[in-house]
């Protein structure tokens, strides 16, 4: 229930409360001045015939003081009966509703007044559904009508071109990205997406004018990674090999070593070696497993230990793997791309991994309650490492 409709029937409530009050006065049920004053005459009278019975007060002195007290009652009926007909006269009804109203919009301005505007402002908010981000297509309806206001923004038409492309309308962004190229043509950003608009209108042949434009990216700036990666697609399209892995190697190692690109420049560097006929240089990881006394033990003899790489980030599943009785380890476990688990994804193509090691009873793919295991830091399978890990 909301605070206004509390708010109204407080407000209802103690209207009609108020509207009684004050057309049906309350009634002095208290004590009756009128009845208490004769009683009290009454008493005094009482008290004088005594005294002139017990001969305290004389014949004179007792009529002296009783007709004083009849005119004091006297004076004090006639003040009680008209201070009683004044205060037992009702307020009329529509004064009495007047009132009603008066209090009732006061109490609501009071209550505006007092309600901080923030909660008022964050309850409105809450009632309004968020905003849906807008689609591809409304942005670049939004674009276009912002161009025609504002035609020589570079950024405006360079964003315009990404959008077109993204929705597959090429000569749209041909065209959008011309006309940021003609009014800031050393933006490297640019230069390098439009390149790859016009290689996608070429059937990803980068020749011609995209090639001209990665070039000029590159005199912009030579360290750039995406200019350097599309450099080497232009020298593999000439058929220039070696240059393509010279500047791709370069491109490497710009990319920091967490950049996602880096294992799809691995990826080609290794498609290029094959196609040259160049060996894939293997790499290969040392384990070096210390066991505890317990698990030494002949009840261990038959558990599985299973030694294996992962990648440090990304799907758990094992990239190389060995599974030895432990009864038949000897300590030391060397993984190479024959341990492999699948032959489109070697262990030399890796990078940043971890080491897990596992001693399992049911020797089973997925970890088992009971099982012990230890993993080791992230490692890089390019530096043929070597680890030492103990299970106890």
């Amino acid at each position: 229930m909301s605070l206004y409709l509390w708010f109204g029937l407080m407000v209802v409530t103690s209207s009609i409360w108020l509207l009684w009050f004050l057309y049906r006065p309350l009634q002095n049920n208290m004590f009756n001045l009128e009845k208490s004053n004769i009683s009290l005459g009454k008493q005094k009278q009482a008290e004088l015939e005594r005294d002139l019975q017990q001969n305290l007060i004389d014949k004179d002195v007792f009529k002296q003081a009783k007709d004083e007290i009849t005119q004091t009652l006297a004076i004090e009926l006639s003040q009680t009966t008209g201070a009683s007909t004044d205060n037992q006269q009702p307020i009329s009804f529509w004064l009495s509703g007047l009132i009603v109203v008066f209090l009732s919009v006061a109490s609501l301005g009071v209550y505006q007044f007092l309600t901080p505007k923030d909660a008022l402002s964050t309850k409105a908010e809450q009632t309004v559904q968020p905003a849906q981000p807008p689609s591809l297509e409304q942005s670049m309806a939004e674009l276009k009508q912002y161009l025609i206001e504002k035609p020589d923004d570079f950024e405006a038409w360079q964003t315009l071109g990404l959008v077109s492309f993204e929705l597959n309308d090429i000569e749209g962004s041909l065209d959008a990205y011309e006309r940021s190229y003609q009014l800031n043509s050393k933006n490297v950003s640019m230069l390098v997406e439009y390149a790859s608009a016009i290689a996608t209108s070429q059937n990803d042949q980068f020749t011609g004018r995209a090639s001209t434009l990665v070039r000029e990216a590159l005199e912009i700036d030579p360290n750039a990674p995406d200019a350097l990666y599309l450099a080497g697609l232009v020298a593999a399209n000439a058929g220039q090999f070696n240059l393509a892995k010279k500047v791709w190697q370069r491109a490497l190692l710009l990319l920091p070593q967490d950049h996602p690109d880096r294992l799809i420049l691995e990826s080609i560097l290794v498609e290029l070696a094959q196609i040259q006929g160049e060996p894939i240089p293997e790499h290969q990881v040392v384990i070096n497993v210390t066991l505890s006394e317990r698990l030494r033990k002949a009840e261990f003899e038959d558990h599985y230990l299973m030694i294996y790489i992962k990648a440090a980030q990304g799907r758990p599943m094992p990239i190389a793997i060995q599974k030895i009785k432990l009864k038949d380890f000897t300590g030391v476990v060397t993984l190479t791309d024959e341990n492999s688990v699948m032959p489109s994804k070697k262990l030399s193509q890796s990078r940043q991994v971890i080491a897990v090691v596992r001693l399992s009873q049911s020797g089973a793919a997925m970890k088992q309650v009971g099982d012990i295991q230890v993993i080791s830091q992230v490692i890089d399978v390019r530096d043929n490492p070597t680890l030492d890990l103990q299970v106890e």
